[in-house]
């Protein structure tokens, strides 16, 4: 009983294995680092923004990202702000996929492991041999 339950978890974990690996094709252009939307002050003291908040220029975007462990960041248009800010998301629902993928191959390989336990045949070449924990 044990074994059939065993094999119906391995078959679900494919089938979501496959489901994620779908979406993987669906994810756009991706791009590192963050984007951001500033308002600010010109610095001219007669400026309404210099006296209110809520009359600071903007928006202006920035989008800044880690290269060679410096910070470097580039101010966008509206236009190509749009653009980045899919990416951006484009690249976090990557890493999700990513995630939830490492964490069905880990599932499935403990639901491995625990049959090689039981029945220590040599593993086919496709076989996961180890997994990381």
């Amino acid at each position: 009983m044990a074994e059939q339950r065993r094999l119906v978890e391995l078959q679900r974990c494919g089938t979501q294995y496959a489901q994620l690996r779908a979406r993987l094709g669906e994810v756009g252009f991706i791009c590192e680092g963050s984007l951001v939307e500033r308002w600010m002050r010109c610095g001219k003291s007669n400026c309404a923004c210099a006296r209110a908040r809520a009359q600071r220029h903007g928006p202006y975007f920035q989008l800044s990202w880690k290269e060679k462990g410096k910070t470097i960041s580039r101010r966008l248009s509206p236009e190509h702000a749009t653009l980045y800010r899919q990416w951006v998301a484009n690249r976090q629902r990557l890493q999700s996929i990513i995630h939830q993928m490492k964490a069905l191959s880990r599932k499935a390989c403990r639901h491995l492991l625990q049959a090689q336990k039981s029945n220590p045949m040599p593993p086919k070449p496709r076989d996961i041999a180890a997994c990381p924990r």
